[in-house]
C-alpha cells in the first residue's frame, strides 16, 4: 500500500474519531431569555402560560368570594394528564409550579403532598372517590388527625385536541384547575387554552 493512501486513511479515521467524540454543549440561559417553543410537544412555554393564567384567574376569582380571615389551607391531588402527550419529566415540574404560585398568592396554603398521598394510602382512597362525601370526610379528617385541616380540595387536569391539516398540524392544550370546597362539595372550576401549530 502506497505511503499517500495510508496517510490518507489514518487522517480520515482520526476525523470521524473526533467527529464521534464530540459531546453534547449546553449553557445555564439568561432570565432574560424565552424559553424554546417545542417543536413537536407543548413544552415549557406552554405549560408555563397555562399555569400562571389558570392559577391566577381562579384564585382571583376565589379570593374575590372569601370572605374569611387568614389563609385557606388547600389539599392539591395532583395533575391528571388526558393529553395525547406524554408528559415525562414535565408531570412533577407542572405540579410543582401549581403548588407554588398557589402558596405565592398569600391567600391560599397547601399541604405538603407528603401528608396528601399518606391520607390517601391510609383511607385506600383514590383522588376521584373524593367528590362522595363519606369518602371526602374519611380524607379530611385523615389530614386532620395529622394536623393538617383543609378548607378545599384542588385538582388540575391538563388535556388536548388536535387539527391535522395538509402540511400542517394544530394543536389546543388546555388546563383545567377544579377547586372544591370540602364541606359543601361545591366546586369552581377555570380554564386556559393554549394553540401550537407544527409544520412537517
Amino acid at each position: 500500500m502506497k505511503l499517500g493512501m495510508v496517510t490518507g486513511i489514518l487522517a480520515l479515521a482520526g476525523v470521524v474519531m473526533i467527529s464521534g467524540c464530540r459531546t453534547p454543549q449546553g449553557r445555564i440561559m439568561g432570565e432574560e431569555e424565552q424559553d424554546y417553543v417545542g417543536a413537536k410537544t407543548a413544552g415549557s412555554a406552554t405549560f408555563d402560560r397555562l399555569i400562571e393564567e389558570t392559577v391566577t384567574k381562579l384564585l382571583n376569582r376565589q379570593s374575590a368570594a372569601q370572605r374569611a380571615l387568614g389563609q385557606l389551607k388547600v389539599a392539591f391531588l395532583g395533575v391528571e394528564n388526558k393529553s395525547i402527550e406524554d408528559l415525562g419529566d414535565f408531570q412533577e415540574q407542572i405540579y410543582e409550579q401549581i403548588d407554588t404560585s398557589i402558596n405565592n398568592s398569600n391567600r391560599y396554603r397547601t399541604v405538603s403532598d407528603r401528608f396528601v398521598n399518606a391520607a390517601l394510602r391510609d383511607t385506600r382512597l383514590r383522588a376521584e372517590e373524593l367528590f362522595l362525601p363519606k369518602q371526602r370526610r374519611e380524607f379530611i379528617q385523615t389530614l386532620e388527625a395529622s394536623g393538617n385541616p383543609v378548607e378545599f380540595l384542588l385538582f388540575a387536569k391538563l388535556t388536548s385536541g388536535t387539527t391535522r391539516g395538509d402540511d400542517v398540524k394544530q394543536r389546543a392544550y388546555m388546563l383545567t384547575l377544579e377547586l372544591v370546597d370540602v364541606e359543601t362539595g361545591f366546586n369552581d372550576k377555570e380554564s386556559t387554552r393554549v394553540r401550537k401549530a407544527y409544520t412537517k
